[in-house]
Parts: C-alpha cells; structure tokens; sequence
C-alpha cells in the first residue's frame, strides 16, 4: 500500500486519485545525451529515491525489492551507473529532489498538468489504469459507479478512490487498509466488485493465486513516468533512451512477468480472465 500523505501536494503526485484528476494520457541505433551533458551521471553513479511502502513497485521486506525497483536496476546496467537508491515517503523524496540530494523519484507518478509544472518525466514503461475488479464466478457487468449502487465495494482507504466512491455509493463502500484484505474478502465472496489500478490487481492475483479477475476499466489508462527536477530535460532524455533500450532487449519482459504474469508494456485489461 501506499503510505498516508505528509502533505496536500502529495496527492497531486500519485495515482491513487484517479477518478478526481485529469488524466493525460532499434534502441542500439539511437544517439545517447552523452555524460557531459547529464551531471547527475557524471563519475559513474546515479542518485534515485523510490517509496518505502509501495507493493509491488517498491516495498522493503528484509531488503528493498519491487518491480520499479528491478527495472531501476536494469537501467543503472544500459546505463552503466551504480545506485545509490534512498527509501522515503513522497513528501521527503519531492524535497529531496528539489534540493538535488537526488536526480531521480524512480516510481511511476502520474504526469498530470499539476505535476508537470514541477517535474520533467522519464518516459513511461507500464501500461496501467483503474479497473473493477469481481470474483471469478460472477458474469454481471460493472461499467461505472452507477452499477455498484447497493452493492459492497472494497477500496484502499484515504484515497481519491475511496473519496470518490464514498460520494457516489455511501456506506456501501468499504475502505481497507491494505488492498490485499480486500481481494481477499472478495475471493470469499463477501465484497462484489473492488476498485484498484490494474498493475496492482494483477500482482495479487498472480501472486495469491486468487479466484478473482479484473474485469472492465473504470478510466483510461495512466500516463506516467520517473520525475526529474524541472528543467533538466538532459537527464530525462538519458533515462528515456535507456527505457527504450530495456523494452527493445526482451529484458523487460523478464521482469514484468515476474511480477504480474505477463508483459505490462501494454494495456492488457481482460487477461486475467482468458485462458492461459
């Protein structure tokens, strides 16, 4: 889950505000910015920041592990950098790349108008987007709020969702603390639809093994991207070639289906409902 805000601005910058916000949405042959250009790779090392508890982007269970984090480190490889990744919550990683104590916020954030006056953005590599998420069993269609009136929702607590949710469905929506209870309650039948990103949804059913499917998406899919400090196109521009490099090689793949199943380069919605 993600951690509660330490501030207003946080909220601007995450995706869990969706229904709230408005949504924008060979690599070898290329020509890479060269170092001289990008100081903050200069001397070899790369100084990022992630979220400490942002499951399955970047959690620390023992030690630091995620998928952002596994694609971060196959970009320092393209990139032939060495990490010094620091773990904290949004508010104290947006300083800390204000004050140039890191270059890089190395999770997805939405790049919606608010953002983008204060950050540059790396290009994106996941295709994600709020979607309904039901049992296996059940065929009815969810399309929209209006369609879960008077049934039992289950979304993360202190979110926009959850604002969003609660103003369109009163007490029929359950907040929970961490999104995996709910997908829980509703494998056991007990909730009828829950609202998630979809990259989370998938995580857990993969992981869990959890009779349950995502089904029909409730908004578009995000547009996202590491942060930069504002102004410093030259590093994002590195750090976008190195994306390009990490979807062209197949090693992208290799991470994404270790942590969700399949290839999350692009929308993919139904596919926990298909046949594999």
């Amino acid at each position: 889950m993600i951690e509660r805000p330490d501030s207003a601005e946080w909220l601007t910058m995450t995706r869990r505000n969706f229904l709230t916000v408005p949504l924008a949405l060979c690599a070898s042959a290329r020509t890479l910015p060269s170092l001289a250009q990008t100081p903050e790779l200069e001397g070899g090392v790369l100084r990022v920041g992630v979220l400490t508890h942002y499951k399955p982007f970047s959690f620390v269970e023992g030690q630091l592990q995620g998928f952002d984090v596994d694609v971060l480190r196959r970009l320092a490889a393209i990139l032939k950098v060495e990490l010094k990744i620091q773990t904290e919550g949004m508010a104290t990683l947006q300083k800390k790349l204000s004050s140039g104590e890191i270059s890089v916020i190395a999770n997805q954030l939405l790049t919606t108008p608010e953002n983008r006056r204060q950050f540059d953005f790396v290009r994106g590599y996941a295709a994600n987007q709020l979607v309904c998420v039901q049992h296996e069993d059940d065929s009815r269609d969810f399309l929209s709020l209006d369609d879960l009136l008077g049934k039992k929702l289950g979304v993360l607590a202190n979110t926009g969702v959850e604002d969003q949710a609660r103003g369109a469905l009163g007490k029929s929506v359950l907040s929970f603390a961490s999104i995996d209870l709910a997908f829980k309650q509703l494998a056991e039948k007990k909730l009828d639809a829950v609202l998630e990103e979809s990259l989370i949804a998938d995580f857990y059913i993969e992981r869990d093994a959890l009779p349950i499917k995502v089904t029909s998406p409730f908004a578009p899919p995000l547009s996202a991207g590491w942060a930069v400090r504002k102004g410093n196109r030259a590093l994002a521009q590195r750090l976008s070639e190195a994306v390009q490099t990490l979807l062209s090689d197949g090693s992208f793949k290799a991470i994404s289906t270790r942590w969700f199943g399949y290839d999350v380069s692009r929308p993919n919605v139904s596919h926990t409902s298909l046949p594999r």
